[in-house]
This record gives structure tokens, C-alpha cells and sequence, in this order.
């Protein structure tokens, strides 16, 4: 979202909840959003996102009378199920969702596991799905619609790699851990499709260090566990987690 549109839309939140006196919530937000609002905390509002440790999560503002909480929150949960054990990952959920012309602010949290997924979002948009998704990267699934409180999160899945990059240059790591070259990652790097720390990269030449989260668009998110050694020829070892 927009920096502008972003506080616009944080600011509406705020201005229908003091003119209704009733709760009122934004769409849900990125890490970086989220930030943005923890820099001018308001009274009485919360995030969140469906679970306690949820990455994406929607800004929340009360009435002064009433108790912020998770439970009031409009966010459902569809509950999906794989009719055939075939590999589905993270990409091809949300995928096929923002294929159906959702907007990906009404998508939070989706946890993947062995039989399906579950899938948080927001409540007007919740039966629409339930009904339209029907199959999911060319496999049948079954959606029903369940309420937060009724998930058991399933722990999320990671593997540690270890690659080998010329530098720590955001460029070098990228086209390391995509087994991509260094010329098309400073393409994509140019159209947007990459991030660091959820905000757009400034620039191929910059540095990656420790902890730091990176999105690559068409691969996924990975973070940067620590910098090893170097190979003969002076490449650098990289353990990265890449989140499945």
C-alpha cells in the first residue's frame, strides 16, 4: 500500500470509530505498515491478525468504553483441504486467491500444512471464497469456514540452506539463492520484485546483513542467518532459512 493511502486509510479507521462510536478496522497491513503505525500509537486500538504471532495484520480503533480485542475482529478462516496428497505450497495458495480478483489486503496469514491449509481473511470476502475455490495448483480441495479461535496452528515449516555468493550485495544473494544470474536479479530488483524487510530495495549495490528478511517475487521469502567463510576463489557462504 501506498505510504500516502496508507496513513489515509489508518486515519479513516480512527474517524468512523469516533463518529459511530463502534470498532472499525483497516485491511490487514504488512510488517511495514504495522511499523508505521507503532512510530504515532493511538489510543485504544490494537493489530492483529488472527493468531498471536500472525505477520500480516489489520489495524483496529475502540471506542474509548470498550476493551480492544482479537475476537471482534472481521477476519475468518477457511480451512482447506487437498482432496490428493500432491505438494502445495505457500505461492500457490495465494495465488489462485488473487486470481479470483481479491485484493491482496483482504488476504492475512496463510499457514500451510500436510492436508491443506488455513487461510486468514477478511470477513467480506469470506463467503465468496468458500464458495469459488475450488481447486488449488490443478488439485481439488474442500473449503469450509471456520472461526480464528478454532485453528491449531500448525508450526511453521523452514529449511537452512547454504549458499555461495560473490559479496553480500543484495544482487549476488539473490541470484545465489534463486540459481538465477546476477543480471536478471538486477532486473527484477529494478521492476520492484524484491524487498528487504518488507520495503522496496534502494539499490542492487546494497548490503545484506544478519537477520535480515528478504521477498523475492515468483520465489518467496527468505532471511539471512548468518555469513560463513570464504571458497578459494573468495565467495562467500551464506546461511539462508527459506520459509516454505
Amino acid at each position: 500500500m501506498d505510504q500516502d493511502i496508507f496513513v489515509k486509510h489508518v486515519q479513516d479507521v480512527c474517524r468512523l470509530c469516533e463518529k459511530y462510536n463502534s470498532p472499525r478496522f483497516s485491511k490487514f497491513l504488512d510488517e511495514r505498515g504495522q511499523r508505521e503505525i507503532l512510530k504515532a500509537p493511538v489510543a485504544n486500538t490494537m493489530l492483529y491478525g488472527g493468531y498471536d504471532d500472525a505477520e500480516w495484520k489489520m489495524f483496529g480503533a475502540f471506542p474509548e468504553y470498550e476493551t480492544a480485542q482479537g475476537s471482534a475482529f472481521p477476519i475468518k478462516v477457511l480451512d482447506i483441504h487437498k482432496k490428493y496428497n500432491v505438494p502445495i505450497g505457500h505461492r500457490d495458495y495465494l495465488g489462485t486467491i488473487l486470481s479470483l480478483g481479491i485484493d491482496r489486503n483482504k488476504i492475512g496469514d496463510i499457514l500451510v500444512r500436510d492436508s491443506g491449509a488455513y487461510v486468514y481473511v477478511s470477513e467480506d470476502i469470506s463467503e465468496f471464497l468458500a464458495s469459488n475455490l475450488t481447486k488449488i495448483a490443478s488439485c481439488g480441495v474442500r473449503v469450509e469456514l471456520i472461526d480464528m479461535d478454532a485453528v491449531v496452528v500448525p508450526e511453521k515449516r523452514s529449511v537452512i540452506m547454504d549458499v555461495v555468493a560473490a559479496s553480500r550485495r543484495i544482487d549476488a544473494v539473490v541470484a545465489a539463492v534463486t540459481h538465477k544470474s546476477r543480471r536478471d536479479m538486477k532486473k527484477e530488483i529494478a521492476l520492484g520484485n524484491v524487498k528487504v524487510n518488507h520495503e522496496p530495495v534502494s539499490g542492487r549495490d546494497d548490503q545484506l546483513k544478519e537477520n535480515d528478511l528478504l521477498s523475492i517475487k515468483g520465489y518467496g521469502r527468505i532471511r539471512i542467518v548468518s555469513f560463513g567463510g570464504t571458497t578459494r576463489s573468495g565467495r562467500l557462504h551464506i546461511d539462508v532459512e527459506r520459509f516454505l
